[in-house]
């Protein structure tokens, strides 16, 4: 729960605790801070700014396809700088490349008109079942997705991508001391960990719910069940023909009767190593935070990059100032001001550098 109140952006210990304080006002306004410092030192930046947000993200931006198409004369440029970014746990910069694509499906299976005394669950079908045995037929124990054809169109890794995973610094202890776990699933370590966690496709169960879900007990046979779900996905892999597949998977199995709607998708996206702007935010990085900076080929997060990257065919690096315990998406998330600060300094030198290097 929160220990300041999520609207009250409260300063305590160096950081601005607030809703969306890190995901994704701090971002925002330290570009604009970056902007503001050109004018005011230098009447004007460097090199012309195009400028766009759009306020959808969080629920899959169903309007920006058709933003991008309509002013797609109007979004020209020969680089881009992405919306979040920041510091790893030991505070280097990180220099992402790419978004996974993600697929987002909620699953609605009824047996009944209304909810009913559960003295009737011998005879009348209760919903939670068929629902945990379609989930059941979606990946294996090895985590593997069972959905037939979903691996076909999977792009791996090039050869100079695997040479930058294996190169990166490995995080896991700060990642099983976050969470208080002892282990990753399967067993991952080290390179393979990397492997899978920037590449490999998931499947996800967000959420799963039916009848009585409060406190204490309530003898209820539910009416509805519904689950949500998002699968994770490689360059290369469509969410809209993934999701036919997920429907024949399912009648295949016996399960056409559940109800599957499509909440979201992105196709995965990604820049080359070698662009450009990947390495002038890496060499300003380096400078900003006297610290080598780390190249990422892809975050393990998803969202809508590909417009830029695929459509209007724009190289594309995520840098900024966000930290890894800012808690995003969650209670207490934060800004550290310092990181803010200096997440403001590297989009300047990123901007300024950028402008020397088109000249």
């Amino acid at each position: 729960m929160w220990t300041h109140p999520p609207f009250s952006a409260a300063v305590e210990d160096g950081r601005v605790y607030a809703r969306g304080a890190s995901d994704n006002k701090g971002n925002i306004v330290s570009r604009l801070m970056a902007i503001d410092a050109f004018q005011k030192a230098r009447g004007g930046v460097p090199c012309n700014i195009k400028w766009v947000i759009e306020g959808e993200e969080e629920i899959g931006s169903p309007h920006f396809a058709e933003f991008i198409a309509k002013y797609k004369g109007r979004l020209t440029v020969e680089s881009a700088i992405w919306e979040f970014g920041g510091l790893d746990y030991d505070d280097r910069p990180l220099v992402t490349l790419g978004l996974k694509g993600m697929l987002y499906v909620e699953f609605k299976v009824q047996t009944a008109l209304k909810d009913s005394h559960s003295a009737r669950a011998g005879v009348v079908e209760n919903p939670a079942w068929p629902l945990v045995r379609m989930l059941a037929t979606i990946q294996d124990e090895a985590g593997r997705i069972l959905i037939e054809g979903w691996y076909d169109d999977v792009k791996p890794f090039t050869a100079e991508e695997l040479e930058v995973i294996r190169s990166m610094p490995l995080e896991e202890h700060s990642i099983r001391d976050e969470l208080g776990i002892k282990s990753f699933l399967y067993g991952l370590t080290g390179f393979e960990f990397k492997k899978a966690f920037y590449g490999n496709p998931t499947a996800n169960i967000a959420g799963i719910w039916s009848g009585h879900t409060g406190l204490g007990h309530k003898t209820v046979l539910p009416s509805v069940a519904r689950a949500k779900m998002d699968f994770r996905l490689g360059p290369d892999q469509d969410p809209v023909k993934l999701a036919g597949k997920l429907k024949q998977h399912l009648a295949r199995h016996g399960f056409g009767d559940v109800e599957v709607s499509l909440q979201a998708e992105n196709p995965a996206a990604r820049t080359p190593i070698s662009s450009p702007i990947a390495k002038i935010a890496a060499r300003a990085g380096k400078e900003v935070f006297h610290k080598e900076p780390v190249t990422l080929v892809t975050s393990a997060a998803s969202g809508p990059m590909h417009y830029f990257t695929n459509i209007l065919r724009m190289p594309t690096v995520a840098i900024g100032c966000n930290h890894p315990r800012s808690n995003t998406h969650a209670p207490d998330e934060n800004q550290r001001i310092d990181v803010f600060v200096q997440g403001a300094k590297w989009i300047a030198k990123v901007i300024e550098d950028f402008a020397k290097s088109s000249e």
